[in-house]
């Protein structure tokens, strides 16, 4: 039996206020933005996810930095997505872990006996194409099948929480900013890290080029998956592709690794999901 998180459930009332009368003729008016304000109350926040949840190399060493996490973190430059939605006041969960991919965070969420979430972030599925070599993809309808599953299983765990769920950066960028730069490509041909994407990074033959496409390939299958999968869960929303349409520049990767967003890395992700949140708590 599936063990389950506690849900909060907290709603704040919307109030309706009515304008003067419209004089004939007139042309209707605009209706008004939904505020901050009128948002779902938060006071838990679970995040899912791998090394980019943790703030991994984003505070200039290659070790983990959960303050510069998009989703949990404190650093003010960050601006977090807890830090948005009221920073200390709200109680953060982490089920990210670096090297994580889609599969294991099932087990991961089904251990959480006990811990509460009423909003739940969900950023994961990059480490199942970045990886050491080609034939440890996991497939397109494999990923499919294995993110719903745990779409699944946070529903079931938390049956009133809002679920967010994030499609994936455009990995391709990390190449295109480094490939050019001979230390950075040395670096990455002595780590394990990535070999599908970063594995001879500064060739252009044909059989690299190939891989390389066929590897965005998958990554573009993967967000396709996503959003199937959160339009088959009740109160799950995406973020319409936003973190995938970021564009990273040098410096929003870390100097550390040349592999891991750093702190300005962190804060385009945490503003790109944020409106994201704001649907999902319905603001």
């Amino acid at each position: 039996m599936r063990t389950k998180i506690s849900a909060v459930a907290i709603g704040l009332a919307l109030v309706a206020v009515l304008a003067g009368c419209t004089p004939p003729e007139a042309a209707p008016t605009t209706p008004t933005e939904t505020s901050d304000s009128q948002m779902r109350g938060v006071s838990s926040i679970a995040v899912v996810g791998d090394s980019m949840s943790v703030g991994m190399a984003a505070c200039g060493s290659r070790d983990a930095c959960p303050e510069a996490s998009w989703a949990l973190g404190t650093d003010p430059e960050v601006e977090s997505i807890r830090a948005r939605l009221g920073g200390d006041s709200i109680a953060p969960l982490s089920l990210a872990r670096p090297g994580a991919v889609v599969a294991d965070r099932i087990t991961a969420v089904e251990k959480a006996e006990g811990k509460s979430a009423d909003l739940v972030l969900v950023a994961i599925g990059t480490n199942d194409v970045c990886t050491s070599s080609m034939d440890k993809i996991t497939p397109v309808d494999e990923f499919g099948r294995t993110y719903a599953d745990l779409l699944a299983t946070i529903r079931a765990g938390v049956p009133e929480a809002p679920i967010v769920a994030l499609s994936l950066p455009d990995i391709s960028q990390l190449w295109e900013a480094g490939r050019s730069d001979s230390k950075i490509v040395g670096l990455w041909n002595q780590s394990p890290s990535c070999r599908t994407l970063l594995g001879d990074a500064d060739s252009d033959a044909a059989a690299d080029e190939e891989r390389r496409a066929s590897v965005m390939e998958t990554l573009a299958g993967y967000n396709a998956s996503i959003i199937e999968a959160c339009a088959a869960v009740t109160e799950c929303t995406t973020d319409d592709g936003a973190v995938n349409q970021i564009t990273f520049s040098l410096d929003d990767i870390s100097t550390a690794d040349h592999f891991h967003p750093s702190a300005s890395g962190q804060a385009k992700v945490a503003a790109a999901a944020w409106p994201a949140v704001q649907k999902a708590l319905g603001g």
